[in-house]
């Protein structure tokens, strides 16, 4: 395990409380030797170099807070600690209230990694590669504000498996699972599990509703409805411009995002049930 000699503060900038929790934090590790600052998780201009360069990254804020740092910190990928401000935190790691007390605990490197893969994206267009993305959760192909549903074909490995005629399709990491492809309907998958999830959004007589398959395995989608408004989005952050033609392609990555554990290495089965029943007061 690397020693923690630089620490990074990401709080969410329209709560108040995370703000001044990550100070206290900060104070604490100064006061501990550790190089530490802090940042708005939605500074994008600086929020990249300084999270690269960084030994940990704690997050103050909802599992959107955590979306952005894990990106911007690629592709070094430094251990993230999830304070939780906001609703589900699938993600997460702490409350509020026990941040200051688990920080020596990190300091003497009493926790373990857990390494979670991630997804590429790859927009083509005229056989080109027109932009590449890195996702944590999901890449989402939707309809714009067009009032009809998308032709959407999908193919697996070269092989075409289906059309759906959808309000969209997303494309998630097992962590995703838990996001939009689980209010869209598709299946909890165990972050452990080396898969793709491919879910349809609200889907006309679809006789196939989702697929899981390997995640070395290359999802492409594209639309038989060319003149239809589409949009793209990674992690429901990042607008990808899309173009009548093009073809969005979806498979495993080399990187991984990594968060740090205090608990039990099962902790996802012991807390499922309650992160699903949560209700919390803000958003990410």
């Amino acid at each position: 395990m690397t020693t923690i000699e630089r620490a990074g503060l990401l709080y969410h900038p329209y709560i108040p409380e995370s703000r001044a929790l990550a100070e206290e934090l900060a104070a604490f590790l100064r006061g501990a030797g550790v190089q530490t600052w802090l940042e708005s998780s939605r500074d994008h201009t600086s929020l990249r170099p300084r999270a690269g360069n960084s030994d940990l990254l704690v997050t103050l804020g909802g599992d959107g807070t955590i979306l952005r740092a894990a990106r911007a910190a690629l592709p070094k990928s430094p251990p993230i600690l999830a304070v939780n401000f906001g609703h589900l935190g699938f993600m997460t790691e702490l409350a509020p209230d026990e941040a200051l007390e688990a920080l020596p605990k990190v300091l003497a490197e009493q926790f373990w990694v857990e390494e979670r893969p991630l997804l590429d994206v790859v927009l083509v267009r005229d056989g080109r590669e027109e932009a590449r993305l890195v996702a944590v959760n999901d890449v989402v192909l939707a309809r714009g504000d067009g009032p009809h549903a998308l032709k959407l074909d999908v193919w697996v490995n070269g092989a075409l498996v289906t059309r759906y005629v959808a309000d969209g399709l997303i494309v998630a990491t097992p962590t995703g699972s838990t996001a939009y492809a689980l209010a869209a309907g598709g299946p909890i998958v165990a972050p452990s599990v080396d898969a793709l999830v491919v879910v349809p959004v609200a889907a006309h007589l679809a006789h196939l509703r989702n697929l899981v398959v390997p995640a070395g395995a290359v999802v492409e989608v594209a639309t038989g409805t060319p003149y239809h408004e589409t949009v793209a989005v990674v992690d429901g952050q990042v607008a990808v411009p899309w173009a009548p033609g093009d073809r969005l392609r979806a498979t495993g990555s080399r990187h991984v995002v990594r968060f740090v554990r205090l608990g039990s290495r099962e902790y996802y089965y012991e807390t499922l049930a309650k992160r699903l029943d949560r209700t919390g007061r803000h958003g990410e």
